[in-house]
């Protein structure tokens, strides 16, 4: 038995594939919940196989530029905001979407993880 386990070991790669396919529902929930188009347009998974391996993270993308700055503005609020010229120009009330919908999900994510996992080991020790 162990020595089956010890061939079931898990490459980077395998988890990566079992994390993103964990973290599916709740890139679609994030996106159904964002405040704006763009915003949608930019939430997908990030992995970063160089640095992290074994991991990945799900939230902005910045590879279309500093736009997706206003995710953090809907999310955290901003204040008064003027002009240089004193026109005001209003603010944006704090309006959380990210968090509370990672809250809600995380006992989902970590099922998913565990089932995705799982079957990994066992189509390698049915081998």
């Amino acid at each position: 038995m162990f020595r089956k386990l010890n061939r079931a070991a898990l490459k980077p790669a395998e988890v990566t594939h079992a994390l993103e396919i964990a973290a599916a529902p709740l890139v679609n929930e994030l996106k159904l919940r964002a405040p704006m188009k763009i915003i949608r347009d930019d939430l997908g998974v990030i992995h970063k196989p160089n640095k992290y391996p074994r991991s990945i993270m799900v939230g902005l993308r910045y590879d279309k530029g500093a736009r997706t700055n206003l995710a953090y503005a809907f999310e955290y609020g901003t204040v008064d905001r003027y002009t240089k010229k004193d026109q005001y120009r209003g603010k944006l009330p704090i309006t959380p979407w990210f968090r509370p919908t990672v809250d809600r999900m995380r006992g989902q994510i970590v099922t998913n993880i565990k089932n995705e996992i799982a079957k990994i080991v066992q189509n390698k020790l049915k081998k």
